[in-house]
């Protein structure tokens, strides 16, 4: 049995740091990673300060987005061993009630990792074998983001984008750039990235036909443009703001699918208007993750080079001043998208 170790844990919102911890044990159905790499995502930043309080427990350690090397498998483990790389599918379903067994992500006994139970930010983690996805021929860095890119394919897959559709996505953040990657394998006409941000924009470049920057005019205007008056036939809502809300159904055209993927405050009500919800007819669906068959796709895609994770990796940082990549992504300081942490 490993001793201690070093992990970021939060106590309480504002109120957190480097500690030293014991190494965690594992049940029979778990295997114990030394973590390979974790990403830092948004949500993470919005824990620290206190928000999303119905996502977490405190005290915990977090780090939701990760990959690693099985150092010990439980008892009960079959089907994986010491040596193995994994990336990890954080949302963890019990596998017993109704939603499990109809496959949807609606666990009523759900758990997941870096919120409700500890994480990644640490040298080793406990982790449900279920949850654990092998992977070869690619760094772990790259299977880190994997969950990250999962919720950007989950949009594009309930968007059921057709060939030749126009394609609107509010928010150039790490999951609406991988879901602007997974979006362009569809062959829109169209494919609009909006942002407010020319340090994210310049990222979306390469994969969309079109970027519009909020902040440089007037969006809609700019989308009306380019789509001839049309607005977009699919809206990929992948930003946290209630303008975005207000951009993708004002943007949205006759008949078209709306996919509401990103959030910020839960409790926040946003105006909608029903004249326009139904004379344009539109479909909106919530999206609250992805499940194991997209993970995997998406970790397939990854490895045959489709996906490329490398465009949205920009900075890495050790364990111990994890801090400082936390007020990368914070402070909005230079081009930062994708913050990886090595143990």
């Amino acid at each position: 049995m490993i001793g201690g170790m070093r992990a970021f844990r939060i106590n309480k919102p504002n109120e957190y740091g480097m500690t030293d911890v014991p190494t965690p044990e594992t049940m029979d159905d778990e295997l114990l990673l030394k973590v390979g790499a974790a990403a830092i995502c948004h949500s993470d930043i919005d824990a620290l300060c206190g928000l999303r309080k119905h996502m977490i427990r405190y005290p915990n350690i977090l780090g939701h987005e990760f990959a690693g090397t099985v150092v010990e498998a439980g008892r009960g483990v079959r089907s994986f061993k010491p040596g193995d790389t994994v990336a990890m599918e954080c949302m963890i379903g019990c596998g017993e009630c109704a939603p499990c067994h109809l496959r949807t992500i609606h666990c009523e006994h759900y758990s997941e990792l870096g919120f409700l139970r500890d994480g990644a930010f640490a040298e080793y983690v406990a982790v449900p074998a279920r949850n654990a996805h092998k992977f070869t021929g690619m760094s772990m860095e790259f299977a880190a983001t994997a969950e990250c890119a999962g919720n950007g394919y989950a949009a594009v897959d309930a968007a059921d984008i057709k060939p030749g559709e126009r394609v609107m996505i509010i928010g150039p953040g790490p999951i609406g750039l991988y879901a602007l990657q997974f979006a362009r394998l569809k062959h829109p006409s169209q494919l609009i990235m909006v942002g407010t941000r020319e340090e994210r924009l310049k990222f979306a470049r390469p994969f969309a036909t079109h970027t519009i920057n909020i902040r440089e005019g007037d969006a809609l205007g700019a989308l009306m443009e380019i789509t001839a008056g049309n607005g977009a036939d699919v809206v990929l809502q992948c930003a946290t703001t209630n303008s975005a809300f207000t951009l993708a159904f004002d943007g949205a055209g006759k008949n078209a699918r709306i996919i509401i993927e990103g959030f910020g405050d839960s409790e926040a009500g946003v105006s909608l208007r029903m004249d326009q919800f139904i004379k344009k007819t539109l479909t909106v669906k919530g999206l609250g993750g992805m499940n194991s068959e997209q993970f995997e796709y998406v970790l397939r895609l990854m490895r045959m080079g489709v996906i490329d994770p490398s465009k949205l990796i920009t900075h890495t940082f050790a364990l111990e001043n994890i801090i400082d990549g936390f007020n990368l992504l914070r402070d909005h300081t230079g081009d930062a998208v994708k913050v990886i942490i090595k143990p």
